[in-house]
């Protein structure tokens, strides 16, 4: 038990590290220091591209949200008051980037799939690897497809908590929702994955 509380202390001290590294950046963004954005880019891109892949299964229409949210980050950072932290804020930015490209991808192509070429690996070595860790791919693959198939709502919800490890609250705040509308979506998206998954994998 005393482990467990240390780590979670550890964990919110990261936390509180993260937040206040990220509004000092934040001040300097304000104040027009470009590397600023440079810096808040490379702390929070992984985690932006994360969501937009997730929600959008595309690795080339991900890395075009993120693209345009740290876009819209520059523009709007003026504005930006620091009523949540700086991750809250860039998470509602990306998640509505990738909701509103994907409404247009849908427009634009009744069924748009994108497929990515599978490269063959040159070296012995590569192809075992790549062999060992196909069983890997397999579950990773039907788990992207089920989700995929989860409402677009739901999915959203369970990405930013169960994918990004986000709070019921910064959920909450990143979709503009409440808690208990949050709690009900990740709970309808699992029931939802568990379904497509025993069906695809069993």
């Amino acid at each position: 038990m005393v482990g467990g509380r240390r780590q979670g202390d550890a964990a919110d001290e990261a936390a509180q590290r993260e937040a206040r590294r990220d509004a000092e950046l934040v001040e300097r963004l304000k104040k027009g220091d470009a590397k600023a954005l440079d810096e808040l880019f490379r702390h929070h891109r992984e985690a932006a591209y994360g969501i937009a892949y997730r929600l959008l299964g595309s690795r080339d229409d991900a890395l075009d949200v993120v693209q345009e949210s740290f876009i819209h980050v520059l523009r709007g950072i003026q504005a930006f008051r620091g009523q949540s932290s700086f991750r809250t804020w860039l998470y509602r930015i990306v998640t509505h980037a990738a909701l509103d490209y994907r409404r247009w991808r849908a427009l634009r192509t009744a069924d748009s799939l994108d497929a990515e070429a599978a490269l063959e690996p040159a070296d012995p070595a590569a192809q075992r690897a790549v062999e060992e860790g196909a069983a890997d791919r397999d579950l990773r693959a039907a788990i992207d497809k089920a989700l995929a198939n989860v409402s677009e709502k739901n999915r959203a919800a369970l990405v930013l908590f169960a994918i990004e490890g986000l709070s019921y609250k910064e959920v909450a705040d990143v979709l503009g929702i409440s808690i208990g509308t949050v709690m009900s979506r990740i709970f309808n998206a699992r029931q939802r994955l568990r379904e497509l998954l025993a069906s695809e994998i069993g």
